[in-house]
């Protein structure tokens, strides 16, 4: 099962280089999964400062919170898609080569 796809030349890019692939950027999603917790910290500080002293917050800095998770977030779901996409199609390959 391992040889026809790993030892196998003509599959050689699938299965070398798109594991790593597949191991880096599920790497790099958890490495998002850190960064949307700090955000959490940061955040939830924040609005927990702005309930217990009226007016040390601005909006602006409040949106701007939002800004960062929405763009932490977005780049999470599209990275988590197109990865999805490649280790189904990886499959389908594997499956080929047996």
């Amino acid at each position: 099962m391992f040889r026809s796809f790993f030892q196998n030349r003509t599959w050689f890019l699938w299965a070398w280089v798109g594991s790593v692939l597949i191991l880096w950027v599920t790497w790099y999603k958890v490495q998002l999964d850190v960064r949307i917790n700090e955000w959490f910290g940061s955040f939830y500080d924040m609005i927990q400062k702005a309930l217990s002293e009226p007016g040390s917050t601005t909006f602006e800095a409040y949106m701007a919170e939002l800004s960062t998770f929405f763009w932490i977030a977005a780049l999470y779901v599209a990275i988590a898609v197109v990865l999805d996409f490649f280790i189904k199609h990886f499959i389908f390959r594997w499956r080929t080569a047996m």
